[in-house]
């Protein structure tokens, strides 16, 4: 048997030859003994001490006794050695000798010395049994019976007993407390898919009526059998014109321009209606963004507004001032509201209703979104909440979520998507990482070729107040028998909305070229809760990107019918990209070498508007007549029906300001 050179053996016999042939062993080992060796000679001379006083006991015992050869000086010619050159020490033992067992030599001799080290446990003392007294007769109390101390089942050692420990720790592995079942709290931001859709029943959207596939008049279709050409008209401003917006019915679009302006053209003639200037303000307006009022006789709008006497050497600009919100009286040109709260410029605002108010949703680049609750005119502010989430530094573009009765909306934030609750200013989720610089445009769409989201859920009829609790309650007692099995409802279908999405993505810090890919849009699927208190999940459909679309660059947004995803460029140009088969249907390609800002479908007339930083806007329609006739027809069948819905609107708000008093008397 191969010993290990470093570890020295210490032989736990008395025999005289065995101790000189170790003594002869370590004479010819070079330099001091170490620690673990003295330990190994002192429990040797423990050993022999024991063996002397119980010499008499142990030669009458059963031993079997093993010879090995002494241990002869290394110039032996008998000597062993093994592979490495060492050579092997040998020794003579005496030790009690188990045929059943596997153990070597070595492994018994441990285990003698292990076992002899290892006093047993005292015995505890028992305490007299208590006498308890009572009034009429004197009862002995029942005895302790002291357990008999279990061994622990990681012992290697069968006759020592286990301590307490040990026994508190086995008896609880063999029976497991059952655990008590998890309860969550709930949250009041919770989804609750009964009261959304009872919102949305109660207050349907009017953002999502009108795609390529319901005969609006809209353009539906573009392809080399389908081509756009340029309208003759001259919609233009003096600097770059970074956004616009249709009125509520079609019939006009306002530009808004850097240099403080906002021009407002008739659709009829593509001539110029009004211009609209903050005359009173003393510093420098840029306009960006804005929206109209429903009546269409306000506008409200924002961008930046920078201090006309102050420069910033950092930015190269004028220094930046609180960036206000500014509703224009479009018949008088005259500001009537300020809305203060944002310390950055803005780049978005939205019209919306929720529960029967009116608001403006805005969003800039302080990282901010503020709610501002409008009175019913829309003319005076009521109040105003900030969405204060901590995280954002960037909000771009906002779109209510479909079928949600504009509880909730989902922003484009920084390089991330942010879902948040519009009623409590609450942010739910983000979806991370959607590009790896700034995701700066998100809409939600109907795509017309992708299998559409199910209808809104039909409200439960409500039972009999207990009919249903009785009637179980009989069949259980057994004095009703169940005839026909209730039908079991089947899983309702799962609420979801599609969504497009663009970015920007990061440079190379030497070549100035994107480093992690091209540029790209991206058609997302966002799935609704189906319980209460569940989660949103955000998938991607599909992905579009070409090797010559390049739209690095932010404050660009995108545009789409349900059919295509129209993209604009840094370049000047609009990739038109099919959102089912994600190829490149056609390029736009009218504009200078500049970033193309803004584009928007026109939704019941076959016009496409791109604005750019050329100050001017290209509209396109139809080429073939064909097409442009069939549209048109289908623009004026929509606008009538638009027009008819309008008037009986109006009546009922007629209807509904003339109220009864309690005398009887009408007043209006």
């Amino acid at each position: 048997m191969t010993l290990p050179s470093t570890e020295p053996l210490a032989p736990a016999d008395t025999n005289t030859a065995t101790s000189v042939a170790l003594t002869q062993k370590r004479a010819h080992t070079n330099g001091p003994m170490t620690r673990g060796k003295e330990n190994d000679e002192n429990r040797l001379r423990a050993i022999e001490s024991k063996s002397k006083s119980s010499g008499s006991s142990q030669s009458a015992s059963a031993e079997e006794t093993i010879d090995i050869e002494s241990v002869d000086g290394p110039g032996q010619s008998d000597t062993e050695y093994t592979e490495d050159g060492r050579p092997i020490r040998k020794r003579k033992a005496t030790i009690p000798f188990d045929e059943d067992t596997d153990m070597d030599t070595d492994e018994l001799l441990e285990k003698e010395v292990k076992t002899k080290k290892k006093p047993l446990p005292k015995p505890k003392a028992v305490k007299p049994a208590k006498v308890v007294k009572d009034e009429g007769a004197s009862i002995k109390a029942p005895k302790k019976t002291s357990k008999k101390p279990t061994r622990s089942a990681f012992s290697d050692d069968e006759d020592v007993p286990a301590s307490p420990a040990e026994s508190i720790l086995s008896k609880l592995r063999r029976a497991p407390k059952s655990k008590a079942h998890y309860v969550r709290a709930e949250n009041p931001n919770d989804f609750d898919p009964t009261e959304v859709y009872r919102l949305a029943r109660q207050y349907p959207d009017t953002y999502w009526r009108y795609h390529a596939e319901n005969k609006s008049g809209m353009i539906s279709k573009i392809s080399e059998d389908h081509p756009l050409q340029l309208v003759d008209c001259n919609i233009h401003d003096q600097a770059a014109i970074t956004g616009m917006s249709l009125s509520p019915d079609g019939s006009m679009l306002a530009t808004f321009c850097n240099l403080g302006s906002v021009r407002i053209w008739s659709l009829d003639d593509y001539s110029l209606v009004k211009t609209l200037r903050d005359a009173k303000e003393e510093h420098i307006d840029e306009f960006y963004v804005g929206t109209f009022a429903p009546d269409q006789t306000l506008i409200i709008v924002g961008g930046k507004r920078k201090d006309r006497n102050n420069w910033s050497e950092a930015d190269d600009d004028n220094n930046i001032l609180p960036c206000p919100l500014k509703l224009f009286d479009v018949i008088t040109g005259e500001v009537i509201v300020t809305l203060e709260g944002h310390t950055e410029e803005l780049l978005c605002v939205k019209r919306v209703q929720f529960k029967g108010e009116n608001y403006f949703l805005s969003g800039s680049q302080d990282g901010y979104l503020n709610k501002w609750k409008m009175g019913s005119d829309w003319r005076s502010l009521e109040s105003m909440a900030q969405m204060v989430d901590g995280v954002t530094c960037m909000a771009f573009t906002v779109s209510f979520v479909p079928n949600t009765g504009n509880k909730y909306f989902l922003a484009a934030a920084d390089e991330n998507l942010r879902l948040y609750d519009f009623e409590k200013e609450t942010l739910l989720q983000t979806f991370d990482n959607m590009y790896s610089s700034y995701c700066d445009c998100g809409k939600f769409i109907t795509a017309v070729d992708f299998p559409l989201p199910p209808p809104i859920p039909e409200e439960a009829p409500a039972a009999e107040d207990g009919a249903e609790e009785i009637k179980e309650s009989i069949i259980r007692k057994g004095k009703m028998k169940a005839t026909e099995p209730a039908p079991t409802p089947g899983p309702k279908p799962q609420q979801f909305a599609y969504f497009i999405s663009r970015g920007v993505e990061l440079l190379d810090s030497e070549e100035r070229m994107i480093a992690k890919d091209y540029n790209s849009c991206t058609l997302h699927k966002l799935v609704y809760p189906d319980t209460k208190g569940g989660k949103w999940y955000l998938t991607e459909v599909k992905r579009f990107q070409d090797e010559e679309y390049f739209s690095n660059a932010w404050l660009i947004k995108i545009a789409s019918n349900g059919r295509y995803i129209m993209a604009p460029t840094c370049t000047g140009e609009v990739f038109i990209f099919n959102l089912k088969t994600g190829q490149v249907t056609g390029i736009l390609k009218d504009h200078d070498d500049v970033e193309v800002r803004d584009i928007i479908f026109h939704p019941t007339r076959p016009l496409l508007f791109t604005s750019a930083d050329d100050g001017i806007v290209k509209v396109y329609t139809y080429k073939n007549p064909e097409d442009r006739e069939r549209a048109l027809k289908e623009s004026r069948e929509t606008e009538k029906a638009a027009a008819e819905a309008a008037a009986l609107v109006s009546v009922a708000t007629d209807l509904s300001a003339v109220s009864v008093q309690d005398d009887g008397e009408e007043t209006e």
